[in-house]
């Protein structure tokens, strides 16, 4: 398959590069200014929470949001390889993005026990399910917890198994299709796929002895059409990373074009809309200084997202947005100093809001997801800061970011020291009605095209500035030279 390009708004394939997404900006008369992407050194520094201490930070955490927007997230809960005590642990994240106390939501002793890392989902019923494999007993599941109180507590574990799908020390996710609960257990060199919980539910290998050790498996499903599509790597011949529709019907396989050199040994990250249709993943377009940053759509296309001169990317990922949007997010370092760069598209899914830098050292990073239905990205990062002598808590680290807004404003010169501001402002090139923007004392309101006009009073020459806001975004400033 070429490069994926866009054409009127639509998926398209083909065999030249197009040319990288960039937030809409009007052909204005008189001087304009609009908001560009931050060079490294106007950087942000960041400082994500650790909320749960897991592994060495290398198992991804589960998560699911309910109707009351509330994030759930469970996770390993053990921490340290070969711990003798395993278990899922959960928390939660109010809409207002305070972190809840960690809950044992199970806590199974004994080395042969240990469950690997849990899925997440709400049940069509609006009970939390958490999955997992292994057992004391020595039937290795798969099994389930479920709490019906927002994850304040959980019940005893429940076979959820089929009676063919018996994997032990394995991941073991969770999607719904069309109120169906959707596994995908992988473990010991093959993933097997269970629509259904209990005996009997329709169950199949996804993957056999010539995908040489499958994993690293993740589950998305699809808001528009409810297929759950899964990803993982393969370490068959030259290896690669690959994703496919598993429920309520097997689809196409489609492998992403990752450059050979970044290994098998990386996670895709999927996120799906949250209306719409679209299963979406970030990925490196090459390998070499700067990355440029593409996202494909399970079943054809993808679109550019952005690069960052001298910004080679180690880790990415992707998260489901607000009204059809998907952030994506990756990390490398420049000059010795770890940064992230975090952008948002717009509702279509064809451009990008301006790339954001933010500064953060990490001495092992693995996976970056999450979720930004409510707008802003609960931001859930799997890794080991850097320190003085060496590392820090390896475990689940948690960060809150707000989405930017582009502004560009015109100036004309109405006579007897006033001058007319037209100021657009959009996100990723959608239109922002609402919007408030203000000068010298001026204050106005973007109308349904997305543009507001503001009478100044100064003389020529005079720099000012325009500051544009929204609820749930981060401030603007734009330097205006009257």
């Amino acid at each position: 398959m070429g490069e994926a390009a866009l054409s009127g708004g639509s998926w398209q394939t083909r065999s030249c590069r197009n040319r990288r997404g960039r937030p809409l900006r009007a052909s204005l008369v008189g001087l304009a200014v609009a908001l560009l992407a931050p060079a490294v050194g106007q950087a942000a520094t960041i400082h994500p929470k650790l909320i749960a201490k897991v592994g060495y930070g290398s198992t991804p955490p589960a998560f699911a949001r309910t109707a009351d927007g509330t994030l759930h997230v469970a996770f390993q809960s053990n921490t340290n390889w070969g711990d003798a005590f395993n278990g899922v642990g959960a928390l939660s994240i109010s809409p207002s993005g305070k972190v809840g106390a960690e809950v044992q939501a199970l806590n199974w002793g004994g080395m042969n026990a240990s469950n690997g890392i849990p899925g997440l989902a709400v049940l069509p019923s609006g009970a939390l399910e958490a999955t997992f494999g292994g057992s004391p007993s020595g039937d290795n599941g798969p099994w389930g917890i479920s709490s019906s109180d927002g994850g304040a507590t959980w019940s005893a574990p429940a076979d959820v198994g089929s009676g063919s799908m018996e994997y032990g020390d394995s991941y073991v996710p969770l999607a719904v299709s069309n109120g169906t609960p959707v596994l995908a257990a992988g473990c010991c060199g093959g993933i097997v796929v269970q629509q259904g919980f209990g005996t009997g539910a329709p169950t199949y290998p996804l993957t056999n002895s010539t995908d040489n050790a499958a994993s690293n498996t993740d589950l998305a499903a699809d808001a528009g059409t409810g297929a759950v599509v899964a990803s993982w790597t393969s370490g068959a011949g030259s290896g690669g990373v690959y994703t496919q529709q598993i429920a309520p019907t097997q689809g196409a396989l489609q492998k992403a074009p990752i450059p050979s050199q970044y290994g098998t040994g990386i996670a895709l990250i999927l996120a799906a809309r949250d209306s719409g249709p679209g299963v979406f993943a970030a990925y490196p377009a090459d390998y070499g200084n700067t990355t440029h940053i593409r996202l494909m759509r399970y079943g054809g296309g993808s679109v550019a997202v952005g690069s960052v001169k001298g910004l080679h990317a180690n880790v990415w990922g992707a998260a489901t947005g607000n009204d059809g949007r998907i952030w994506v997010i990756w990390y490398g370092t420049i000059n010795g100093q770890g940064i992230m760069a975090v952008t948002r598209s717009n509702r279509a899914v064809t451009r990008f809001e301006p790339v954001r830098l933010n500064r953060y050292n990490w001495s092992y990073l693995f996976t970056f997801n999450g979720d930004g239905r409510l707008g802003p990205l609960d931001l859930l990062i799997g890794g080991t800061p850097t320190t003085k002598t060496c590392c820090g808590t390896g475990g689940i680290y948690y960060a809150r970011l707000l989405p930017v807004l582009s502004a560009s404003v015109s100036v004309k010169k109405l006579g007897a020291h006033k001058f007319r501001l037209k100021i657009k402002v959009t996100d990723a090139g959608d239109a922002i009605k609402g919007a408030t923007v203000s000068a010298k004392a001026k204050s106005a309101t973007t109308n349904s095209n997305a543009n507001a006009k503001l009478i100044v009073s100064g003389s020529p020459g005079d720099q000012i500035t325009v500051k544009v806001g929204d609820s749930g975004y981060q401030a603007l400033r734009v330097s205006v030279k009257l």
